[in-house]
């Protein structure tokens, strides 16, 4: 109990310590911070709200988050932080200490569903990605969160990359479609301004292709970057064939060259003709031979005999004269 009345009276006097007036708030907001410390720690966890707030920077980071979401959503928006520091502790804290703009958080978290809230807070005191994901969302809005939570991972690489644009087009993926596009998704954000909105409208209205024709071409490319200019160029001027199975190799001299690739008709007709030779060289060859063998043997004997029968003929016409 005594650690108890210790915290709070510390939480109570940091105000004390802030250095002017646009820092300031009053005790008993940072109180409530403080209590939701507390309360997360439990009525028996006194000592490590003690080591947490006194040890390990807790008062310093309590102190940054009241601060600013008192500036920028007041009591309400502290209460709230106190809310979610008594449910999730110290990962809400940090969470919201690395994010420059609370408001637009909230109402995100306010919209998750309680089972994602923790995995987002989680997500988001993870250093500097978890602070590109927080500027994400005040620019993206909750989107942007949704879809990290969605593709965890790879879902800021499209938000970074192609804008709301990507915020789109990863509702539309599976994760594993999500990760083959996130590998070239600053490729993609780095191309001219046509160029991008031409890949990622390819994207959107033909996902499972696109996916598949770059999944090919990092496998049989490798190391290799897809998305230049000159390789979407090419793209972008035969996306029928893109679509239809065509790749892009490069020639000697580097340059990408689309080539088509047999279709299943032209597969089939290959393989057909390549079991009628086989049949043909192995089986029908050597009948043919052998008839032929046989007739020519027959020919021979059926011209003998009739020979012999013409000459026997001849020579009883003679012994009748």
């Amino acid at each position: 109990m005594r650690r108890v009345v210790v915290i709070l009276m510390f939480c109570a006097g940091i105000s004390v310590f802030q250095p002017g007036p646009a820092n300031a708030f009053t005790p008993a907001v940072v109180s409530s911070v403080g209590k939701a410390i507390l309360k997360y720690f439990g009525k028996q966890g006194g000592e490590q709200a003690t080591e947490y707030l006194t040890r390990k920077g807790g008062k310093e980071i309590m102190e940054r988050v009241v601060t600013t979401a008192t500036r920028q959503g007041g009591d309400e928006a502290v209460e709230q932080v106190a809310k979610l520091t008594g449910k999730y502790g110290p990962d809400a804290l940090a969470a919201f200490d690395n994010t420059p703009s609370l408001l637009p958080l909230l109402r995100t978290l306010d919209d998750l569903p309680p089972a994602e809230v923790k995995m987002a807070l989680t997500r988001l005191a993870a250093g500097k990605s978890g602070r590109e994901l927080a500027e994400a969302i005040a620019v993206h809005g909750g989107a942007a969160l949704r879809m990290e939570l969605k593709h965890p991972g790879v879902g800021l690489f499209f938000v970074r990359g192609f804008g709301d644009d990507g915020v789109e087009l990863a509702s539309k993926m599976t994760t594993d479609q999500a990760i083959v596009i996130a590998r070239h998704a600053d490729d993609i954000g780095k191309l001219p301004v046509t160029q991008k909105a031409g890949v990622v409208g390819m994207l959107k209205g033909n996902t499972q292709q696109m996916v598949k024709f770059v999944g090919r071409f990092v496998e049989e490319n490798p190391g290799k970057t897809l998305f230049t200019v000159a390789a979407t160029t090419v793209i972008l001027a035969e996306p029928e064939r893109i679509l239809g199975g065509d790749e892009i190799v490069f020639d000697a001299e580097g340059n990408p060259v689309l080539i088509s690739k047999s279709g299943f008709a032209d597969r089939a007709m290959e393989a057909s003709g390549e079991v009628a030779a086989h049949v043909s060289v192995n089986y029908l060859r050597p009948v043919y031979l052998t008839v032929m063998a046989v007739a020519g043997v027959f020919f021979v004997v059926w011209a003998s005999l009739k020979y012999w029968a013409f000459r026997k003929m001849k020579a009883i016409a003679k012994l009748g004269k």
